[in-house]
């Protein structure tokens, strides 16, 4: 099981940094506060709808 775990964390892992690759050849690689939560969705802690809308909240809140 633990091995099984590590190997998902390792494809994790991989799965970020080809993201952080691909938006790095735009220009716009990924922070580690978007990186924690592209992690969060992957590993089911939370949802791009959730995250979705706490940015938009957040710019409201800023913007109107």
């Amino acid at each position: 099981m633990n091995r099984n775990k590590k190997r998902t964390e390792k494809e994790i892992q991989e799965k970020i940094k080809k993201v952080d690759g691909a938006m790095a050849q735009e220009g716009m690689p990924l922070t580690e506060e978007i990186k924690r939560k592209l992690y969060n969705c992957i590993i089911g802690k939370s949802t791009t709808e959730i995250e979705r809308k706490k940015i938009l909240e957040k710019y409201r809140k800023i913007y109107g």
